[in-house]
């Protein structure tokens, strides 16, 4: 029974959740548009960091030693020689052979005495040469059955001796790992030392390093001066571009051009650095030449 001397207890009136306001945190456009606008702006500040990073790995690489390099591209050249088959005779006269004309090149070329080279003579009918880190240089057997003199072999080999000399490779390769190491971090995903990431496929792809076109005309004017320096003359210098410029019009472009300057036009700089000045090229070896192609002259400078 209630107690009569306490006051009744009021009654509680009903709780209301109060109205929520729907235009906090919304903007006054459209939020399609807004999102678009922030994508853009995020795209255009990724572009930024990722190319003041590009730019100052580029600026930075060539301060790498090239006993870092060495280093970088041993177990790349332990595994390239783990799957080619044992030296040959014949290969390792051919190597040897290039190896020596590349010391001659180098007093012509200020090669300082801490700098590596070591040249690589490959079994392939491709017309390729490519210079890597570490001062690695190979030269295809398609290159050489393309030219006639020893004087054509060098302006190709004394090109790729220069792209050491200046470490366009260590420059290449260290702007577009760094680039794709900001694209991981920034946007995510792999895994930066396995098979797919950056870093393996920059290791895998040590023999497709592409220069820029003003670090090939730079390793060009090199190899011109490196030529004139030693033979005295430039004749057949421009013997493996003539022939390339020929292949090039039959429709076929050879991998070794397509990031090189306009055949054509490098054919005719050489010829003009020349100057019409001719003389007698030394005859290539005929043990440079494969079976198929011993005794058979090449076709000559293009007209």
């Amino acid at each position: 029974m209630p107690d009569g001397n306490r006051p009744a207890h009021p009654a509680r009136p009903a709780y209301e959740n109060p109205e929520v306001d729907h235009s906090v945190n919304v903007g006054a456009g459209s939020p399609l548009r807004e999102f678009f606008s922030l994508s853009l702006w995020l795209m255009l500040a990724v572009a930024l960091l990722v190319g003041a990073v590009f730019l100052g790995a580029r600026w930075l690489a060539p301060l790498v030693p090239p006993t870092w390099e060495q280093r970088m591209v041993q177990p790349i050249l332990a595994q390239w020689r783990g799957t080619t088959a044992q030296e040959s005779a014949a290969a390792r006269q051919r190597r040897v052979w290039l190896q020596a004309l590349a010391d001659r090149l180098r007093p012509a070329m200020q090669w300082p005495a801490d700098m590596p080279l070591t040249v690589h003579w490959l079994q392939s009918d491709v017309p390729n040469a490519f210079a890597t880190l570490g001062g690695h240089v190979f030269i295809h057997q398609g290159l050489i059955d393309r030219v006639d003199s020893e004087n054509a072999l060098a302006m190709v080999l004394a090109h790729e001796m220069a792209h050491i000399r200046h470490r366009d490779p260590i420059v290449a390769l260290g702007g577009g790992l760094v680039v794709g190491l900001s694209l991981q971090a920034v946007l995510g995903g792999g895994s930066l030392l396995g098979s797919g990431g950056v870093a393996g496929e920059a290791a895998a792809a040590l023999s497709q390093l592409s220069f820029s076109r003003n670090q090939e005309r730079a390793a060009d004017a090199a190899a011109l001066a490196a030529m004139q320096a030693h033979y005295g003359h430039l004749t057949d210098a421009d013997a493996f571009f003539a022939r390339m410029l020929r292949e090039e019009r039959s429709g076929s472009v050879p991998e070794f051009l397509r990031t090189h300057p306009d055949t054509a036009s490098r054919v005719q700089a050489i010829r003009a650095a020349a100057n019409g000045h001719a003389a007698a090229a030394v005859p290539l070896p005929a043990f440079m030449r494969s079976a198929e192609k011993k005794g058979r002259r090449g076709d000559g400078p293009a007209s």
